[in-house]
């Protein structure tokens, strides 16, 4: 199951509109210039490293001031394609302009800020290593803006990707992934970006290869370094230091699965017993998943499942989900 959350403002007041706007995106960035003409219309994906947003909103802008982009301490970066309409930058965003069909990036380790006067955005969020395996390098890329004559593949790929997203099994995101470096790659860096960018790429394929045999055997309790290795033809050392920036193998191999049991509670109709998806994904016991779900998402499985079950909280509950995906692209 691909996770994914839909906010409108459609039935909602101007002020309530304006409110849980505001509230929604305060996970990341300020919110400018609501009028009674505003309004927004959002989707979003879960994409494994990528979180695609097909956004359309009206009389709206945001703002991440050199403070907000402390406090957050993101790492990604966002690639903003516009559909129809336009998307304005400030002086910190280093981009003035993008019309339809343009793709712009924004490094979130910067300070940026934008407007949408009325229009349909196609917003990508990409983990930081994937730009690099792209583009060889994130330093530069900050206001990049990629016009339909470099950027036309990757710009078909993403309006596909919005349209058929329901489409696509779980298990093919990390190819999804891998197609979308690709074709960053080509509208970055159209003759290559070097060997940086190669040996980054081939990391990249790496990890990629061990993220599929580990993904595939979440609920198998023989899971571990070695099959992996045996699964991949991949060396112990290459192993430990692929998976070293996410806490190792093993908080790998356990984050995963917290990340299944998640999905799973997710699925308002899905009712499996905690003590069964503990037994399914290879914790010791229910009490066991409690502890690290608590310690991974902030809350216990009872209150996540009672809040997606509220729609008094939609939210909150959308804000959550939001904020978990976050440290999947930091």
């Amino acid at each position: 199951m691909i996770e994914a959350f839909r906010f409108t403002t459609t039935g909602r007041d101007p002020e309530s509109a304006v409110q849980a706007y505001r509230e929604l995106y305060s996970i990341g960035a300020d919110v400018l210039d609501n009028t009674e003409s505003f309004s927004a219309d959002i989707t979003a994906h879960r994409l494994d490293r990528l979180i695609l947003f097909s956004r359309r909103l009206r009389g709206v802008g945001h703002a991440r001031p050199p403070q907000r982009v402390v406090d957050n301490k993101f790492s990604h970066f966002v690639a903003h394609m516009v559909v129809e309409g336009e998307l304005l930058g400030a002086e910190d965003s280093r981009f003035t302009r993008a019309g339809p069909g343009d793709i712009v990036l924004q490094d979130l380790r910067l300070p940026s800020q934008n407007r949408i006067p009325d229009g349909h955005i196609i917003t990508v969020s990409v983990a930081r290593d994937l730009v690099e395996a792209a583009a060889g390098t994130s330093n530069g890329l900050h206001g990049r803006l990629l016009p339909p004559e470099r950027s036309g593949l990757l710009g078909d790929h993403l309006l596909s990707i919005s349209r058929r997203v329901d489409e696509l099994a779980y298990d093919a995101l990390p190819t999804l992934n891998r197609t979308f470096v690709s074709l960053l790659g080509l509208a970055v860096a159209p003759t290559g970006a070097g060997p940086t960018a190669s040996r980054r790429l081939g990391e990249l394929e790496r990890r990629t290869a061990a993220q599929r045999v580990i993904e595939r055997a979440l609920t198998d309790p023989e899971l571990d370094t070695a099959y992996i290795i045996r699964e991949t033809g991949i060396s112990r050392a290459t192993l430990y230091r692929l998976l070293k920036p996410y806490g190792g193998v093993d908080h790998f191999i356990n984050d995963r699965r917290l990340t299944a049991v998640r999905v799973t509670m997710t699925n308002r109709s899905d009712v499996t017993p905690l003590a069964e998806l503990a037994r399914r994904y290879c914790f010791r016991d229910e009490a066991d998943l409690r502890s690290r779900f608590r310690d991974r998402f902030g809350m216990t499985p009872t209150a996540f499942r009672q809040m997606i079950d509220d729609p008094a909280r939609e939210i909150e509950a959308i804000k959550r989900r939001w904020e978990s995906w976050m440290i999947e692209v930091r």
